[in-house]
């Protein structure tokens, strides 16, 4: 069936994994696919197809191909096929991992035809970006902001919008979402496999700076913790890549039980309870670095708490003992916490 001529869509994945096309509608392919009913090979110049078509497992020698698959390539173009999609319409897409997604609103590009590849594999299987680049960008991100920083492999992608004259460099019409999935499959809140520990609540999207060699952070990130993704607004080709950061954040610490009361009628461990003397006091929700400080009323220290590289629960006790060894008086203390210039300040009552 014939169609006016009309702008496609075309999406690469460089993986060996099955791209899923998720939305589409209608859309125009050209010449060399087999639909996704199974049915014989199409021909001749551009046609319409309904529905969803996807790469499935080629061979390792498709150089060239022309069918195969679920579908076929165009002849003589790139490698791996293509996902298409009409101009128009809705275009979401995502790895079959469904560790990355993109989606893009219609009339994104001002070009009658044009090309889109994400490549989740941008370090083995270089396109625009020189891989040195990136490494650059993650040699100075990691000396200024620690190991916490550090460029997981399956946190990086790049997209390329091109056709046969030129690469498109300039920002979209119309902006699109990228989502990034992150690994918490025990849910405790740090991303699996990092050391040092990478707090998820401090990842964020960065896309690269190519002209210095440098990631800059996207702003307006949204989370999902449920599905452990972050989204931000894709507003023009580039390298994207998840980070983690040290966690300096001092704004959700808070100490517990207040009043520490550990030999009244509501003594005990449980919530609502007013501690115990083995349990002390728990300074809880703590930065990764920095220090708890605890004061009496008049400015003098009464003991200086090390908070220890990464704390795998978030938490520093206080046996509510002087710096010399001796129990602290009852009575009023003022509590003060410091990660670099972060500071946050608080209130405890000790009654034995």
């Amino acid at each position: 069936m014939g169609t006016a001529s009309t702008a496609l869509f075309l999406f690469i994945f460089s993986l060996p994994q099955r791209a899923v096309c998720v939305s589409g509608g209608e859309y125009a392919v050209e010449s060399s696919v087999i639909d996704n009913g199974g049915g014989e090979k199409l021909a001749g110049g551009d046609y319409a197809s309904r529905g969803s078509i996807a790469q499935a497992a080629l061979p390792a020698d498709n150089v060239g191909l022309v069918s195969g698959g679920d579908y076929a390539s165009r002849a003589g173009f790139y490698n791996p096929p293509h996902l298409t999609f009409q101009r128009g319409l809705l275009a979401a897409m995502r790895t079959q991992s469904g560790n990355i997604s993109l989606t893009l609103p219609p009339d994104s590009v001002d070009k009658d035809r044009f090309d889109i590849t994400m490549n989740v594999d941008q370090q083995t299987q270089p396109m625009a970006v020189d891989p040195g680049t990136i490494d650059e960008a993650n040699n100075k991100i990691v000396h200024n902001d620690g190991a916490w920083a550090q460029l997981f492999p399956n946190h990086l992608a790049e997209m390329s919008i091109f056709d046969e004259q030129d690469l498109y460099q300039k920002p979209l019409a119309n902006k699109g979402v990228l989502t990034m999935r992150y690994r918490d499959d025990n849910g405790d809140g740090v991303l699996d496999g990092s050391n040092p520990q990478v707090r998820v609540d401090t990842l964020n999207t960065w896309t690269l700076d190519e002209n210095r060699s440098m990631w800059v952070r996207l702003p307006g990130a949204s989370y999902n913790a449920a599905d452990k993704t972050i989204s931000v607004l894709f507003g023009m080709p580039g390298v994207y890549a998840m980070l983690g950061a040290l966690d300096d954040s001092v704004k959700d610490v808070y100490a517990f039980p207040v009043p520490f009361r550990p030999n009244g009628p509501q003594a005990g461990t449980n919530q609502g309870q007013t501690g115990t003397e083995a349990g002390g006091i728990t300074f809880t929700s703590v930065p990764q670095v920095g220090d708890i400080e605890i004061y009496t009323p008049d400015g003098r220290l009464v003991r200086k708490l090390p908070i220890p590289a990464n704390p795998p629960l978030q938490e520093v006790k206080w046996d509510v003992r002087t710096a010399g060894g001796n129990r602290a008086a009852s009575g009023v203390y003022l509590w003060r916490v410091v990660s670099g210039s972060k500071v946050k300040t608080g209130k405890l009552m000790v009654i034995w």
